[in-house]
């Protein structure tokens, strides 16, 4: 029964084993595919690149200028007219400037090296105006940090949405299709591409992919199938080797915390006591008010809000009375008997409870 009863479960292992493995490779394809795509599409010096700034646009064939285009007062036809008739046919690239696009260096542990992609989707929006789903962004290794191993620098480059799908769709008025949009951080000449989801919605009329796409992506797609397991081992190491690291830490902050608890229940429960109990330097004041004149109080007991009195008087049942006129004390009873000295006084015990119970 036993037996019978986990093959559904490891049925269920393999096939969630078998889904992230596929999309792991997909992904991987993907890149392979698109980063192709641009090297196809950047190739030659036919290839027209289009510096996109916030007003005017600069177009140039190859490395070679060849018009500028004031997109406040231009429209799609004075854009075809700037570009060679033999080129429009052509997939054009995009240069997004510096002054566009938001830069940024941050230090992040070394193990993080292998699942960037993932950390910076939360990482943006702490160092950018903007959250993950409002910018495209791309980012490369730039050195480690200070203390050597302990950190790596990653830059992180990043456009606004709205720039880009602006720029796409006045490509789309005019019949053009970017192959590729890139940006520069400014301070390091080497652009970096926007992921394909930037040119996406203007590119699906782009032709197929050629013969040498086509076996680039085969073998990419088994080389992405065979690192697979490799990449996982190697993701695994590294969760390891940050738990190694942050486990001490976390240890101590429960430490801490657990000791910083019991200093605060110690704490409550002095708190507590003192509310419960009146000073007796209070209750010793408040009783010599209350009792007449000729008494004297042998003993005297509390516990809590409860007090007990022992004593000489005149009277004991005037002194009763006085204690509940007073109304410091409520719940007066005599605790035992009365009885009368040689010296005339009466002996009395009185029991009482701190506080009137009177509103």
């Amino acid at each position: 029964m036993t037996i019978a009863a986990n093959r559904p479960l490891k049925g269920a292992r393999s096939r969630a084993w078998g889904r992230r493995a596929l999309c792991w490779w997909l992904g991987e394809l993907a890149a392979c595919r698109d980063d192709l795509r641009r090297v196809v599409a950047t190739r030659g010096r036919r290839s027209v690149t289009i510096e996109a700034g916030e007003r005017y646009w600069l177009l140039r064939q190859g490395e070679r200028p060849i018009g500028q285009l004031d997109v406040e007062a231009g429209d799609a036809a004075q854009l075809l007219r700037l570009i060679p008739a033999a080129a429009r046919r052509r997939a054009v690239i995009v240069e997004i400037p510096p002054e566009r696009a938001l830069a940024k260096t941050i230090a992040l542990p070394v193990g993080a090296k292998g699942q960037l992609d993932r950390i910076l989707g939360f990482e943006i929006a702490r160092h950018f105006p903007f959250p993950a789903e409002r910018v495209y962004f791309r980012h490369r290794l730039v050195g480690k940090g200070e203390n050597g191993g302990g950190a790596v620098m990653v830059e992180i480059v990043a456009v606004p949405r709205d720039i880009v799908d602006g720029i796409c769709a006045a490509l789309g008025e005019a019949g053009l299709r970017p192959a590729a949009i890139a940006v520069s951080a400014g301070g390091n000449g080497t652009p970096l591409f926007l992921p394909a989801a930037a040119v996406g919605t203007a590119r699906r009329g782009a032709p197929p992919a050629t013969r040498l796409l086509a076996v680039a992506a085969a073998l990419a797609a088994v080389a992405a199938l065979v690192s697979w397991p490799l990449a996982q081992q190697a993701t695994l190491g590294s969760l390891d080797r940050e738990l190694a690291v942050l486990q001490p830490g976390a240890e101590a902050a429960l430490r801490a915390g657990d000791t910083e608890r019991r200093a605060g229940e110690r704490s409550a429960a002095i708190l507590a006591t003192r509310a419960a109990r009146p000073p007796l330097v209070g209750v010793l004041d408040r009783l010599s008010r209350d009792l007449p004149d000729g008494s004297w109080l042998l003993s005297l007991s509390v516990t809590g809000r409860e007090v007990v009195l022992d004593g000489l008087a005149p009277s004991a049942a005037t002194i009763a009375l006085a204690l509940e006129r007073s109304h410091d004390v409520s719940g007066i009873v005599f605790r035992s008997a009365i009885t009368r000295e040689a010296s005339g006084l009466e002996h009395f015990q009185l029991g009482a409870t701190l506080g009137s119970d009177k509103p």
